[in-house]
């Protein structure tokens, strides 16, 4: 089972929470509508990678984000960006 530290997250937990980002509308804007769309179709790893960590960061950035939410967002970046996740895992 998939889970990354410190948070001990479960993978089927950080899929839910991206696939309710991927398909919501917070957080807004033209450049993550563009990652959502690329999210949404087929595309490759290194591709998903930057539009799934620029959503994620937009998630950070956005005031109307839940909070409780945000503390779960941090640690899946971190995993992502010291390559223990992939997109492909997320998605």
């Amino acid at each position: 089972m998939g889970m990354t530290e410190p948070h001990r997250i479960p993978l089927t937990e950080q899929r839910r929470l991206v696939q309710r980002i991927v398909t919501g509308r917070i957080p807004s804007g033209r450049e993550l509508d563009v990652c959502r769309e690329i999210l949404t179709s087929k595309c490759e790893e290194a591709v998903a990678f930057q539009a799934l960590f620029t959503l994620l960061r937009g998630a950070l950035a956005d005031p109307l984000f839940n909070i409780d939410d945000t503390q779960l967002v941090v640690p899946l970046l971190k995993a992502l960006a010291r390559g223990d996740l992939t997109a492909g895992e997320l998605l």
